[in-house]
């Protein structure tokens, strides 16, 4: 995945920094080929509203509450971020941003947005340091409503890097990542694309060090003290891939897994899923910091009284 550049690794301790600020220049064309069009600036005295019900569907409820404050987007800049008629600034949350991807994005992100599309951000947390607000950004048409994460998602252009989705709104963004990855769409298409990287073949992650990964493979075994849970893909820790959480998250990842019949104690032996930026320090390995970025790929087998068997 040459060419990474994050949109939602505006937060303390991402590491990236040179990364960060490039990943909004090439945002924004996505933006605007989704959009078309700059937004109409809010009129003199126009109430901006900012909470209260706004009509949204099944899929977008999965990740935005009907009565979640919210704030109506008027203008966004060169930079990706969006604007409200107060001068906050937005920006979308939980998408990984490939330039080589971004630079097929003509061909792979079309026009979706219909004239009179209203935009309405809805803030998942406080402002970062650089002042952005993380949030959804909710497309409205009338009565249709989807979320522009999802579209990006669902025409190839960035992948879904997990930071403040719920477990069902996760599910929605996964599925449209899985959706432009067998369709082939945008960063999905051609041998130069994004990938999914095996663990069993830990020389693919040569070169890599911070580009945002997926990686699939079985864990080999398990190992934990005070402060980290390790999670090992291989035998051979230098070389082979490792993939880190805090002790302090565990019961965090266990309650996200126990809704599959997993716990982080169970996985030695498992098909798993992993996704976050690569490092090197004594072998290739990534630090998990929001449950999503672990989903377990096989199925438990229930038996007699709710127990799981492996």
């Amino acid at each position: 995945m040459t060419g990474t550049c994050s949109l939602h690794f505006f937060r303390e301790g991402a590491g990236n920094g040179a990364v960060i600020f490039r990943s909004c220049a090439v945002i924004s064309c996505l933006f605007s080929l989704f959009l078309g069009v700059a937004m109409p600036a809010k009129a003199d005295g126009e109430s901006l509203p900012v909470s209260g019900a706004f009509g949204i569907d099944d899929g977008v409820s999965s990740c935005v509450d009907d009565q979640a404050n919210h704030a109506e987007i008027v203008s966004w800049d060169k930079e990706g971020v969006f604007q409200d008629g107060e001068g906050r600034s937005f920006i979308a949350t939980d998408l990984q941003v490939l330039t080589t991807g971004a630079e097929r994005a003509p061909s792979a992100i079309r026009l979706s947005a219909k004239s009179g599309t209203r935009l309405t951000a809805v803030p998942i947390d406080e402002p970062n340091r650089w002042g952005l607000i993380p949030s959804w950004i909710v497309m409205q048409n009338g009565e249709d409503a989807d979320l522009l994460q999802v579209q990006i998602l669902r025409d190839g252009g960035a992948i879904f890097a997990p930071d403040r989705a719920s477990p069902s709104c996760a599910d929605l963004l996964r599925s449209a990542e899985e959706f432009a990855r067998k369709s082939h769409a945008g960063i999905w298409q051609g041998q130069a694309g994004a990938g999914v990287f095996q663990t069993s073949a830990p020389k693919s992650f040569d070169g890599r060090a911070g580009q945002y990964v997926i990686a699939r493979g079985r864990i080999v075994s398990l190992g934990k003290t005070r402060s980290t849970r390790y999670l090992n893909f291989g035998r051979h820790w230098k070389s082979d891939l490792t993939v880190t959480l805090k002790s302090s998250d565990e019961d965090r990842f266990n309650e996200a897994l126990a809704l599959t019949g997993w716990q982080i104690e169970d996985l030695a032996g498992h098909v798993v899923e992993v996704r976050g930026v690569l490092q090197e320090k004594d072998g290739p390995y990534i630090a998990l910091r929001h449950p999503e970025q672990l989903v377990v790929l096989e199925r438990r087998r229930a038996k007699r009284g709710g127990r799981y068997s492996n």
